[in-house]
């Protein structure tokens, strides 16, 4: 309690022999003022004091705890298979945002607690637990928690090389094609918890056969998605061809400083055309993508050892800050709990 009140000498030895009144004594010795709200001045008469140190107390308790748990955000990262054709995330976020971005992966997911609010090929959803989450290569999605507590989620990102292999492997044959998924997200309370067990066996166990036999499991949970595909999809309009120009040459120049005027002059369009010409072929204006394109590649130099000030600047960014900022925003992690993805984190947004 020391520092939170107005000090105070003790009262004269002279006032205690003599009973003198408090209302003779100095302002400053007769009442002890409490900085906190809602209390009143602290009264001498100690049957009245017991009452004031009570609600005094009470304040205390509610201006002096700790910022709730909830503020930090929990979150797992581990490679099954020991690269990155296949991660799994275990997380709790709560304050979390994530900016409007795409994967390169499949990824497929469940939602086991909370209340996530996620954009996904332009409509808004709201997903609770026993949602099953699944997106494709490239569908651009973005969202945050809709309620005080957060969400929990439990995530797969699956090279489509290694969704070819398992695939492959569940129809006994050389090759398969490649799902198609035609929601973003589906509310089947046994499928979800059929992913939730193989999450645990991939994402936790210790043994390679508990790993391999999750992994099978995996590929008929993909093929029960998959079947249950509207077959409608909104990508399979001819891409445009300036438009693939456009997305061909910032995959040239991840690391570069690249401008509009570049792009605009590469479409042959003004500005204003160039970007949503951009934006109908990819879900996003072009910085947007560039930027995604340039967290990739710091992924990729993290999963090789690189340093995260090293990656920055390997992807062209101003600084450190600068990439971690971004790269947050979109991983859901940072960058250094990505670069180590054996060891749990937990990190204040």
């Amino acid at each position: 309690m020391q520092g939170r009140y107005e000090a105070t000498p003790p009262v004269s030895s002279h006032a205690a022999r003599t009973g003198a009144e408090p209302d003779r004594l100095p302002s400053s010795l007769r009442t002890i003022r409490s900085r906190r709200r809602g209390c009143e001045t602290m009264p001498f008469a100690i049957e009245d004091r017991a009452a004031w140190l009570a609600c005094t107390m009470r304040t205390a308790t509610m201006n002096d705890a700790p910022p709730p748990a909830a503020r930090s955000e929990r979150v797992s990262l581990r490679r099954p298979l020991g690269h990155a054709g296949l991660e799994t995330l275990a997380a709790h976020y709560v304050r979390q945002t994530f900016k409007p971005h795409s994967h390169p992966e499949y990824l497929i997911g469940v939602i086991t607690g909370g209340v996530h609010a996620v954009w996904c090929r332009g409509e808004r959803h709201t997903v609770v637990p026993g949602t099953v989450m699944s997106m494709r290569p490239g569908d651009v999605h973005h969202g945050n928690a809709a309620v005080e507590t957060g969400w929990v989620q439990r995530m797969f990102y699956i090279g489509e090389n290694t969704m070819a292999e398992i695939l492959a492997d569940r129809s006994d044959a050389a090759s398969a094609p490649l799902p198609d998924f035609g929601a973003c997200n589906r509310q089947d309370s046994a499928l979800s918890t059929r992913l939730a067990r193989i999450h645990d066996a991939l994402h936790a166990s210790r043994l390679t056969l508990s790993r391999d036999a999750a992994l099978v499991a995996l590929a008929e949970v993909v093929a029960a998605i998959t079947r249950g595909a509207s077959g409608d999809d909104p990508r399979g309009a001819v891409p445009d061809r300036r438009a693939s120009r456009l997305v061909d040459y910032l995959h040239a120049r991840v690391a570069d400083d690249v401008s509009l005027d570049e792009l605009s002059s590469l479409a042959g369009l003004r500005r204003r055309q160039t970007i949503d010409l951009f934006k109908r072929q990819t879900g996003l204006p072009p910085h947007a993508y560039h930027i995604g394109l340039k967290v990739r590649l710091v992924r990729k130099r993290l999963r090789e050892g690189h340093s995260p000030a090293m990656a920055a600047i390997e992807a062209g960014f101003a600084d450190q800050s600068h990439m971690a900022r971004h790269f947050t925003a979109i991983v859901g992690m940072t960058p250094a709990a990505y670069a180590h993805p054996d060891r749990d984190r937990a990190f204040i947004l």
